[in-house]
């Protein structure tokens, strides 16, 4: 079968993001041509409608200067966005699915995006879209949620098959679930084929998207247990990572010469960057009394507070740039994960790395647990408070004094949930 991948996010920074692309696309390839892609960048840019011979000028200034700050800026503001709506309109993603999708065939011949993505859709088959962490309901809801959406809608118009796959299904971080956004994607995705990541999302679809009855496959992201298999073994040899880095232009950071401790961040702390540093801040002085070295890793853009966290405490940090598999072998090989990141979690579960998690933007924190086998499933606040260093302190110690019992009952978990990330191909047929 012919098949269009959307939400192609390995162009993203973030390693979440970029690994499980390449995972899902691996898995689908293996089965069917893949036609084309639709990435993040693709789905996040503005969907313009320029006046005739305007589109090239439209665009550069939509894409260059249509933003809040210089919408604020004096004289300038006024300038520049009256200049945008005299060369044309901009359409932002609403709740309205099936008006978005009529809109996006009807700018076919005048939207640079509308184009690109009507044609993607018109060479395949079906679609596939890598559902990841998207589906979650907030109010606001999610543009890149809605835009999906709209494009899902426009694969059923145009007669595709859609595939809704490795995704989740999470109400806010508040417990709320926007009712709107709710009712647009069972209007969207009526007739599509889903298949989410974790029991949790299977939970929360029965509540809100009861006409769906989604079929549980673990993250794409599993698929590279092979990779890092040995790292549970029972003593630390730093020479399991060489070959990650080895030509990659990104040195092997000197800490890992010996047993370490990895720290990342979370997409709900990735909001507050002056609270987050604070509180890890803290939290880094805190563990280093655990007697092993700390490594701070920045997963995602939203995790550059650690790098002020470094330059405060001392502690060697390493940055988003790193290469993803080289990545994959710092968090997978390191005694332990302090982190409110999901796929960052998977690849330290790979080598049989215990975590000590923080919340995020959704339950995929929690829910992570539960695949993996945690006895006692546990989320400390995504930016910790004093009294929550402590505790998370004292989980550490927990989860180190596991030993190498601890590390192979959390692999075999990642063994299991390999075997179930690779059947989800099945879903596509």
């Amino acid at each position: 079968m012919k098949l269009l991948f959307v939400a192609d996010n390995s162009t993203e920074q973030n390693w979440g993001c970029r690994a499980t692309s390449f995972a899902l696309r691996r898995m689908v390839a293996d089965r069917h041509e893949i036609t084309g892609t639709i990435t993040r960048a693709l789905l996040k840019s503005p969907l313009t409608e320029p006046r005739a011979h305007a589109e090239r000028a439209h665009a550069l200034l939509v894409r260059r200067l249509r933003r809040p700050k210089v919408r604020r800026t004096p004289v300038v503001g006024d300038l520049v966005f009256g200049a945008i709506e005299a060369l044309g309109a901009v359409h932002e993603p609403s709740h309205d699915i099936e008006g978005d999708a009529a809109l996006l065939w009807d700018l076919r011949d005048r939207s640079p995006k509308a184009r690109a993505i009507v044609e993607r859709i018109e060479a395949c088959d079906g679609i596939v879209v890598n559902g990841e962490g998207e589906m979650i309901f907030p109010d606001p809801p999610r543009p890149t949620l809605l835009q999906t959406l709209a494009i899902c809608a426009l694969a059923r118009r145009r007669g595709k098959r859609v595939f809704y796959i490795n995704g989740m299904v999470s109400r806010a971080p508040d417990g709320t679930a926007l009712a709107e956004t709710v009712a647009a994607t069972v209007r969207a995705l009526d007739g599509a084929v889903l298949s989410v990541r974790d029991y949790l999302s299977q939970e929360t679809a029965a509540e809100l998207l009861p006409a769906f009855t989604p079929a549980f496959h673990a993250d794409a992201l599993f698929s590279w247990y092979p990779h890092f298999a040995d790292s549970a073994a029972p003593r630390y040899d730093p020479a399991a990572l060489i070959p990650f880095f080895d030509r990659t232009g990104a040195a092997r950071p000197p800490v890992t010469d010996r047993p370490y401790v990895a720290i990342s961040g979370s997409s709900l702390a990735a909001k507050n960057q002056r609270g987050a540093a604070d509180g890890y801040t803290h939290l880094a002085e805190r563990l280093k009394a655990l007697g092993l070295p700390l490594l701070l890793v920045a997963t995602c853009r939203g995790d550059d507070f650690l790098e002020v966290v470094a330059k405060r405490t001392g502690l060697p940090f390493l940055p988003v740039s790193t290469p993803i598999f080289a990545g994959a072998a710092v968090m997978a090989n390191a005694r332990l994960l302090v982190s409110g990141r999901w796929h960052p979690s998977i690849m330290a579960a790979l080598g049989g790395a215990p975590c000590v998690f923080l919340g995020s933007n959704s339950h995929k924190t929690f829910s992570l647990q539960q695949l993996l086998d945690y006895p006692a499933p546990r989320e400390f606040p995504a930016i910790p408070g004093a009294g929550d260093v402590e505790a998370i302190a004292a989980a550490a110690r927990d989860a180190l004094a596991g030993g190498i019992d601890r590390r192979r009952t959390i692999a075999a978990a990642a063994a299991r949930m390999n075997e179930s990330a690779r059947a989800m191909i099945d879903c596509v047929a």
